[in-house]
């Protein structure tokens, strides 16, 4: 004869099934948000506001922009440009949310590179912040006479640019151990210009070594001598012009330290003039010598970055008709851990340099070298 279940076990394996029931519905609740998740990222990337045939009606495009090339992007959201004001309205609706959805995006790139030069006990010393390491594939290599582990090595990548696939180099601000090896980088890749975008102190933290002369005496930088010819300070930036010799070679190199960028942030409205008015003039330099753009901040990504990212939407803008941000950082944290470390909503707006760019391009009416005539001084 079969006896009644004890309604204490009555009530735990009902209670059993309702925690399984539980746990189902948990599962498909985030399987259906991480479905929507994926939804609305694919809206907010390529063909949402560009037509891609219209991409070579004009014929020319940057090296990095061929058929092939533009398949292979993982993350690409282009605009055209006349669309600009539109695409940040609609993706700055829900504060943002579909910017933070890009940016969540964008944490992924890089994940499977490796950084294991980075990681030995011999160069760890050598890296300002420990989660701010090189890619080895891309990592600037110093060239020594010595076979010494960690000889070669310098928290430092190369970054593609408009028109080279090597036409900067991000890295660190320079560490009291490292300015040695930061002058015989310069030296070695045969860079004319330096671009600062950090004071040496900030809210009483040590952000950079001042690592080039106080005074117009030559300094010995380990093998490299470097003698300060000038300095012209002004309320925003500081130009200094270096004289580098090593043996019986000699290079100039132009030093433009931006001092107004805020840690931690972006300019201010009324700086935004000023920084586009800083990257051209810069762009302007470049334009006249060889050899990669050497760009740091303190570690080399957050301001380093954004610099990086106008100065190419700068070139871009000028002979295109389209833009694409998110995929510009994508292309760039594929070749240094981070770039642009702000939410890429950053670049769009609070303010927006990039916004100003495209409507002084669609406020042209004569064709010119100079998008921003009425952002540069007389």
């Amino acid at each position: 004869m079969v006896t009644d279940m004890n309604p204490s076990v009555a009530a735990i394996s009902a209670l059993a099934v309702l925690s399984v029931l539980l746990v189902s519905l948990i599962a498909l609740i985030l399987l259906v948000l991480r479905k929507k998740h994926l939804q609305m990222t694919r809206e907010c990337s390529a063909g949402t506001f560009v037509n891609f045939a219209s991409f070579e009606r004009d014929g020319k495009l940057p090296y990095n922009w061929g058929k092939t090339a533009l398949k292979k992007r993982k993350l690409t959201s282009p605009v055209q440009l006349d669309d600009f004001d539109a695409y940040v309205k609609d993706m700055s609706k829900d504060s943002a949310y579909k910017f933070s959805l890009q940016f969540e995006e964008l944490k992924s790139v890089g994940l499977d590179l490796s950084h294991d030069a980075a990681d030995l006990p011999v160069n760890r010393p050598k890296n300002r912040y420990t989660n701010i390491l090189p890619y080895d594939f891309s990592r600037v290599k110093l060239v020594s006479m010595h076979n010494d582990e960690g000889s070669d090595y310098i928290n430092a990548n190369y970054i593609p640019g408009y028109k080279s696939p090597r036409e900067y180099i991000a890295t660190q601000g320079p560490l009291p151990e490292t300015r040695n090896d930061f002058w015989t980088m310069v030296l070695q890749q045969k860079s004319r210009i330096i671009v600062m975008l950090t004071q040496c102190s900030e809210r009483r933290r040590v952000k950079c070594d001042h690592y080039w002369p106080f005074t117009e005496e030559p300094v010995a930088y380990g093998e490299v001598t470097v003698e300060m010819l000038s300095e012209k300070e002004g309320p925003e930036w500081t130009v200094r012009n270096f004289r580098l010799g090593y043996a019986d070679e000699t290079q100039d190199v132009l030093h433009f330290n931006y001092t107004s960028w805020p840690d931690h942030g972006v300019p201010t409205v009324n700086a935004i003039e000023s920084i586009l008015q800083f990257v051209y003039i810069i762009r302007q330099q470049a334009g006249k010598s060889r050899g990669p753009v050497v760009v740091h901040c303190s570690a080399g990504v957050g301001r380093t970055g954004t610099f990086i990212a106008l100065d190419r939407l700068m070139q871009h803008i000028r002979e295109h008709d389209f833009i694409d941000v998110l995929g510009l950082v994508a292309e760039m944290r594929s070749h240094r851990l981070c770039m642009v470390q702000t939410e890429i909503v950053r670049l769009h707006t609070d303010p927006s340099c990039v916004q100003l760019m495209c409507r002084k391009k669609r406020q042209q009416t004569v064709s010119s070298d100079v998008i921003y005539e009425n952002v540069t001084k007389s």
